[in-house]
């Protein structure tokens, strides 16, 4: 077995049943300022899915793991609801957002058409110290695909993607499209954890797509193309969908405890 798909495996052990929550604070995350201390490590739990998806968020327990007042706390789960990342319901208690079939293919239209505009006013509006941003993160990406670090990948795939929408100047449709963009992280480590690529070949080919369109779309910005950065952000962003497309069909979910609902025909 590869390393990469003993990587995977691990990832997709960890998926299925109970999710393990982890006890500790992440390292590095400071916990000078409560409420943003709760709000970093309860959303880096909820983007990597150690809390799982639709599962209750105990408060009580929360404020004994990370050593604070419910005041911090509330303030922490009231900033992540407005992300989507928590749903606080009257009476019931608050829970991890849940990803069903139905969330996932909104989102999924909802970021194709968010990334376009993001992408084609970059283009218009960005700076050449915003486009030297940007290709630093291209590159960072690419050094992290050379040493097969899925992880960092990801990450630094968001802050390309961050980067590129920090251009637009508009602070409503960067807000908003931050938000589609941390949801597509949730995505794309759940579709982690299934084998979905059936030859090492093919799992190369996908990130040869990605880092080939990554480099259009920072030269299509980079001379004020935007037109190309535009078609380029629908590109990019269908090759999210064909990856969730081929990864999360309804018999890879149906073992894992999560509160989907019936697959649609197609995410596409």
């Amino acid at each position: 077995m590869s390393e990469r798909n003993a990587q995977r495996s691990r990832t997709r052990a960890a998926g299925r049943g109970s999710l393990a929550v982890p006890t500790a604070p992440k390292a590095g995350i400071s916990k000078g300022g409560s409420s943003e201390f709760a709000y970093q490590v309860i959303r880096a739990e909820i983007v990597s899915l150690a809390l799982a998806p639709g599962s209750d968020l105990d408060e009580a327990a929360l404020v004994s793991r990370l050593g604070l007042s419910r005041t911090p706390l509330r303030e922490a789960l009231v900033r992540l609801a407005g992300e989507g990342l928590v749903q606080i319901l009257p009476n019931r208690g608050t829970r991890v957002a849940p990803m069903g079939w139905n969330d996932i293919r909104e989102h999924l239209e909802a970021f194709d058409l968010s990334q376009r505009l993001v992408t084609r006013w970059a283009a218009l509006r960005r700076t050449e110290a915003q486009i030297a941003a940007i290709d630093a993160q291209r590159e960072a990406f690419e050094a992290a695909t050379a040493q097969r670090d899925s992880e960092a990948m990801l990450e630094i795939n968001w802050r390309f993607h961050a980067a590129i929408a920090a251009c637009c100047r508009n602070g409503v449709v960067e807000r908003f499209y931050l938000q589609l963009l941390t949801t597509n992280l949730r995505i794309s480590r759940l579709a982690m954890t299934y084998d979905c690529f059936s030859t090492e070949e093919a799992y190369d080919a996908h990130i040869g797509n990605i880092i080939r369109e990554h480099r259009e779309m920072v030269e299509a910005i980079r001379a004020r193309d935007a037109d190309r950065a535009d078609a380029l952000g629908s590109s990019h962003a269908g090759l999210a969908r064909k990856r969730v497309s081929e990864c999360l069909t309804q018999s890879m979910l149906s073992d894992m405890e999560l509160p989907l609902g019936g697959a649609p025909d197609s995410l596409a």
